[in-house]
């Protein structure tokens, strides 16, 4: 387990660190706060009222992870001392693990994160026929990066490029040969490009299908793209 003393780095008030479950649950709640204003999910709420993802529906979702990612050693968060909050945190994954009745639960059709769910996993199977190093990878040599959220009081500081930066090097200190990302939001991709990354799928919104019909119509600009990136590491 790492320490909780780690700093990796610090700006101002806000120090980065290692998520370690010290931070757990209070980044729990920041994460599925930002995601409330994820591009598709919000926009589609506007027009399919019942498909509305409500803050406890991203609760649930980010608490499949919070175990693995507040102990592996990989996932950052970023503390503003001053008013002892968590500003925001990049939940960090195996690009093959998913915790146990995870997929189970998101092919439920009454939940409303199964599209959402379901389009990030054709993501990722055509970012893997496209990309044949990553095709060939297994559990250990690719790590996501997997869940990037800001809490709202703190956008604007470029803490997205940090925990983003900081994420990669202590993938890269692992051992595992990629970082991936999954960006569904304009402003995920623009720090994957800054922080060197490669695009490798780009999938519109509006154009994927599911169940045969498009879902995703009317994610507002610059959103809308969503985007599979990958940085060689080792």
């Amino acid at each position: 387990m790492p320490s909780e003393t780690c700093e990796l780095y610090r700006e101002g008030s806000l120090v980065y660190k290692v998520l370690t479950n010290a931070q757990r649950d209070a980044t729990l709640v920041v994460l599925a706060r930002a995601f409330c204003n994820e591009p598709a999910c919000e926009s589609l709420g506007e027009i399919r009222p019942e498909m509305k993802v409500s803050f406890v529906d991203w609760f649930e979702f980010v608490e499949y992870w919070m175990d693995h990612c507040s102990t592996n050693g990989l996932s950052i968060v970023a503390i503003d001392e001053r008013n002892h909050r968590v500003a925001g945190a990049f939940l960090v994954r195996d690009l093959f693990f998913f915790p146990c009745e995870f997929l189970k639960t998101y092919n439920n059709d009454q939940k409303s994160l199964t599209p959402w769910m379901n389009f990030l996993l054709h993501l990722d199977r055509e970012a893997q026929q496209v990309y044949p190093e990553l095709s060939q990878a297994k559990l250990g040599d690719a790590c996501d990066l997997w869940f990037l959220g800001i809490h709202p009081d703190y956008r604007g500081l470029k803490i997205a490029n940090h925990l983003m930066r900081l994420a990669t090097q202590q993938v890269q200190n692992a051992a595992f040969q990629f970082a991936t990302i999954e960006a569904t939001s304009y402003f995920t991709s623009k720090a994957a490009a800054f922080n060197g990354f490669q695009s490798i799928v780009n999938i519109e919104a509006k154009d994927w299908l599911w169940k045969d019909k498009p879902l995703y119509i009317n994610a507002s600009q610059p959103h809308g793209t969503w985007t599979f990136w990958i940085k060689k590491l080792n």
